[in-house]
């Protein structure tokens, strides 16, 4: 279902932005992945006009990233992106 929504924001051209306010742009949104470990792989994303390159994560709140470990799992070292709905905590919690 998050999966589902975030493509629909791809596809329909959603502007995103950074929980600063930045502009971001998904160049490449990476392969769906059904492995342990981060939602999409091998992603491109822009921020500001640097690019990075990795894994994207999602999530309905942001505070499941806590709650499912990740922060805790070197399976997600590689998330350059991590993709809410809902912000319901700091970003350093």
């Amino acid at each position: 279902m998050v999966t589902e929504a975030w493509q629909d924001l791809l596809d329909n051209g959603y502007k995103l932005k950074t929980e600063a306010g930045q502009s971001l742009r998904v160049i490449y949104p990476g392969k769906n992945s059904d492995a342990p470990g981060s939602d999409f792989q091998d992603a491109v994303i822009a921020v500001n006009r640097q690019t990075f390159k990795g894994n994207i994560e999602l999530h309905v709140k942001s505070s499941d990233w806590h709650k499912h470990g990740h922060d805790r799992n070197p399976a997600y070292n590689g998330v350059v992106l991590h993709v809410a709905w809902q912000q319901d905590c700091d970003s350093d919690d």
